[in-house]
């Protein structure tokens, strides 16, 4: 007897007797109760019961003849399409009424992860599902693991802007460089990327060492906005700044000059 078909069996919920004597059937038949017992291995004082539910399943039928009562196997192939079948209907009418009850997601959440590689799969991840836009800025060291996921976005038809600090090559892709100092560079390093896809939600992650990594996710409205509102806008600043001259420290409000200080001190330098 197949130990691993009654398991089998039993994951799909027959218990180990039932499991036992079914396949016991499908090895003889017609049989009566007192052979099955000998033939399965199920104690006689339980076979008729066993029995007696397999034929409530639909995997065994009742044979009268001769006077004597024997059993036989409805043949697996059509006792397992018919059990398929009814558990596709059940979970489908299951999930129909399981909607009804399931409330909005709550959209505040914010998912941790942890890990490099579980933050790049959920990056691709994200990548692979958007239909609309890519904003994604990350260091260049970080876009080799990306590119493939990237270029294919770019062949559904999808808008991808990366914002870096170094040329990267994308073709079909905008590439938007904002050149920064070594020292802003290096305390930038930390921070990995920061993806977002189609407005709707934001991948934060960032490195704490070579192999330690963590990362957010979320689809609240307000911090996606946040986020895209930044990689849109943010790092045009130095640009900006470069444009206005000397005329930045006059716009710029002194209690608010210390935001713009990297920039500031970046464009009095240069």
């Amino acid at each position: 007897m197949s130990n691993d078909s009654i398991d089998k069996l039993v994951k799909i919920g027959f218990s180990e007797y039932e499991a036992k004597a079914y396949i016991a059937l499908l090895r003889e038949s017609p049989v009566t109760g007192y052979q099955l017992s000998k033939l399965s291995g199920v104690p006689r004082s339980m076979i008729y019961e066993v029995v007696r539910k397999l034929t409530a399943r639909g995997a065994a039928m009742t044979l009268r003849t001769g006077g004597a009562t024997k059993y036989a196997p409805v043949p697996a192939a059509e006792f397992l399409d018919q059990l398929h079948r009814e558990r596709e209907e059940l979970t489908d009418s299951l999930k129909d009424d399981l909607a009804v009850l399931t409330s909005a997601p709550d959209l505040e959440y914010v998912w941790n992860i942890e890990g490099h590689e579980n933050i790049m799969g959920k990056a691709m991840e994200m990548i692979g599902q958007a239909k609309i836009r890519v904003y994604l800025a990350l260091l260049p060291v970080t876009f080799p693991a990306l590119q493939p996921a990237l270029e294919e976005a770019i062949r559904r038809g999808v808008r991808v802007v990366i914002y870096t600090t170094g040329d990267i090559e994308l073709p079909g892709g905008r590439v938007v460089v904002a050149h920064v100092s070594e020292e802003t560079l290096g305390q930038a390093v930390g921070l990995g990327l920061v993806l977002v896809i189609d407005g709707e939600e934001v991948l934060i992650g960032e490195w704490l060492t070579a192999t330690q990594a963590r990362a957010s996710w979320t689809s609240s409205p307000l911090l996606v906005f946040i986020a895209e509102h930044h990689l849109r806008t943010d790092l045009y600043l130095p640009q900006i700044l470069a444009l206005l001259g000397d005329r930045a420290l006059d716009i710029i409000q002194e209690e608010d000059r210390e935001l713009f200080a990297r920039a500031l001190e970046s464009h009095i330098n240069s």
